[in-house]
């Protein structure tokens, strides 16, 4: 009887094979699609996300670089229509010869957040006062372009990011009286997260 019993045994499993063979073929099949899809889809969305973090990264970056343009060219026209009321000034007392006046000028500017040196020179090229005390006497081209000596309007240069230099020519009724030189720096800007 153990014989029959086994060939039972033997003829059940293997007539279950034959019996649902293409169902178990199918459930293989459909579970591997199943795992192929779901793979696909984890890595499919994966590289959709980091894509668009690329973007919205590049994006920041270009919308920080115009901010930061357009900061520049605000604080540059800021300058320069600070440059003619500061002429004016330093004008009605260079033509006083008042140097004194000028000096607590000065003094009185570089305490100014953002100002970092302010310099004022005379028509011949030495400086006349200077925040900067060590300055004073020395030729303006030991410290600046000579360029600046000789320009006629109010010039504003970028000499490194976030660092400018405001040139203010201090002209009298008939000839240059000096030139007065401020070196400005401000904050960086930024986006507030």
């Amino acid at each position: 009887m153990s014989e029959f019993e086994s060939n039972e045994e033997e003829a059940g499993a293997r007539g279950f094979w034959y019996r649902y063979r293409l169902l178990i073929i199918i459930a293989v099949i459909g579970a591997a699609i199943v795992m192929a899809l779901i793979g696909w889809l984890y890595v499919t969305r994966d590289n959709v996300v980091k894509q668009a973090q690329q973007a919205a990264a590049a994006e920041r970056a270009a919308l920080l670089k115009r901010a930061d343009a357009q900061h520049a060219d605000t604080v540059t026209r800021s300058l320069k229509l600070f440059g003619v009321p500061l002429a004016w000034a330093m004008r009605r007392e260079m033509m006083a010869g008042n140097l004194d006046q000028v000096d607590q000028y000065v003094s009185d500017l570089v305490k100014r957040e953002g100002i970092e040196e302010v310099t004022v020179a005379r028509a011949d090229g030495t400086i006349a006062v200077a925040s900067d005390r060590r300055h004073v006497g020395a030729a303006f081209g030991s410290l600046y372009a000579e360029r600046y000596l000789r320009a006629d309007e109010v010039v504003v240069d970028e000499i490194t990011p976030g660092q400018w230099l405001l040139v203010t020519p201090v002209m009298g009724l008939t000839a240059r009286l000096g030139t007065v030189v401020l070196a400005y720096r401000l904050p960086p800007f930024t986006l507030d997260e």
